[in-house]
């Protein structure tokens, strides 16, 4: 599991979002996030500076540029 901030987070999403490298992405009840890419390789973050709420609302961001997420209520 990887620590990181909020702003670190958006940052790096942003060039495998471009690439449409990422397969799909949990977003877990403990406020973790894991991705899981098409490389067969899967990452997971604890985003230390916001809640799972906040993690809501950038998944939603990514349900809607055609990534599946789970865990959204």
């Amino acid at each position: 599991m990887k620590e990181c901030s909020l702003n670190h987070f958006t940052e790096s999403l942003a060039p495998w979002l471009n690439d449409k490298y990422i397969r799909n992405v949990i977003l877990h009840d403990n406020g973790q996030i894991t991705f899981s890419f098409k490389d067969g390789i899967n990452d997971t973050y604890q985003v230390t500076d916001c809640d799972r709420d906040q993690l809501g609302k950038i998944c939603h961001d990514l349900v809607r540029k055609g990534i599946s997420v789970q865990g959204l209520q």
